[in-house]
């Protein structure tokens, strides 16, 4: 059965869905699946006046939804981000993203978009990981 999780210190979600899903795939792990993570501060109803800054936070944001799961970014398994107006020229979300993951390579989709579920919104990231059970 699948749990979904809103982590305390990541912005509550509308109601229409939550941050997290833990589905159990085996006796020893779990697919977890985030999104909707964006650049709005925990504290904050309003994005983040850049996008440098959005991009950071949306990060922030994903890796407070990994750790509560007890995952790190190095148990992605997949990413996919969506920016607004996309410059393929600023490399202000790859250096965030880089900084990000590490090491650690997951297949990666960047698809630019017109729009976000808000104005103000030029970013937004999902991904997926797997838990193994301790």
């Amino acid at each position: 059965m699948s749990k979904l999780i809103n982590p305390a210190d990541v912005r509550t979600p509308p109601s229409i869905y939550s941050h997290v899903q833990v589905t159990p795939i085996s006796p020893t792990s779990s697919l977890v699946t985030i999104a909707g993570q964006v650049g709005v501060p925990p504290d904050s109803t309003a994005a983040a006046s850049t996008f440098a800054e959005q991009v950071q936070i949306a990060l922030d944001n994903l890796r407070k939804c990994l750790a509560a799961v007890g995952a790190t970014p190095a148990d992605i398994i997949k990413v996919t981000h969506y920016v607004v107006n996309l410059d393929p020229k600023d490399k202000s979300r790859l250096e965030a993203y880089s900084r990000f993951i590490g090491d650690h390579r997951p297949p990666a989709t960047l698809v630019g978009v017109a729009a976000l579920a808000w104005p103000d919104l030029l970013y937004e990231v999902e991904a997926m990981a797997i838990v193994q059970q301790k």
